[in-house]
């Protein structure tokens, strides 16, 4: 890894909490969208422009955070090829999963970003001998919150689906909002 891990944990610290951030506002702008019944790709939009904003000003704003990304990736390279394979069934196996089981794509999301950021985690942690902690703990929320979000769907079924994805978008904030929060506090 980078030899100064601070400033790695710092950048990762503000990509997850500028991505907290996004998600967030696009879940303010979505309701709104939402509720005054503009057309779901208008949504879609909504959704883009706001990722490619907070993120662009996050790029911007933050020199080290391009840096320390690219070196995360190169070091990531390295790894022999059945790590590759854990890792990326771990991001990509439970998004691929949602057009087949569309029904569950809230749950799915959240298990994709769980297991994505664990397995990320322990592999850093195996072959670079660095513990980038933040990205656990947005993985073990993410994980953790799958069964409060479905006894909520479940129990509460006063709620229509689509208060249930915006819990489930509310968590996936929550999860990034958190682990960067505790990067840019970790010393």
């Amino acid at each position: 890894m980078p030899g100064n891990v601070d400033i790695e944990s710092r950048a990762f610290g503000f990509l997850f909490t500028s991505i907290a951030l996004a998600v967030l506002t696009g879940i303010i702008i979505n309701e709104f969208l939402a509720t005054h019944h503009i057309p779901i790709y208008y949504q879609l939009l909504a959704w883009i422009v706001v990722f490619v904003f907070v993120l662009g000003i996050t790029f911007t704003k933050m020199k080290n955070l391009f840096r320390s990304i690219r070196n995360r990736m190169k070091n990531s390279i390295r790894w022999p090829l059945h790590a590759k394979i854990i890792n990326g069934l771990s991001w990509a196996g439970p998004f691929l999963a949602i057009p087949i089981f569309h029904p569950f794509a809230h749950y799915l999301i959240l298990l994709g970003i769980g297991t994505g950021n664990i397995s990320t985690y322990f592999l850093i942690k195996y072959y670079n001998d660095y513990k980038n902690k933040e990205q656990f703990i947005v993985g073990i929320l993410a994980i953790t919150i799958i069964p409060i979000l479905f006894l909520v769907d479940v129990l509460l079924t006063v709620l229509v689906h689509q208060h249930v994805l915006t819990l489930s978008r509310l968590f996936v904030a929550v999860s990034y909002g958190v682990g960067g929060i505790y990067a840019l506090n970790e010393r």
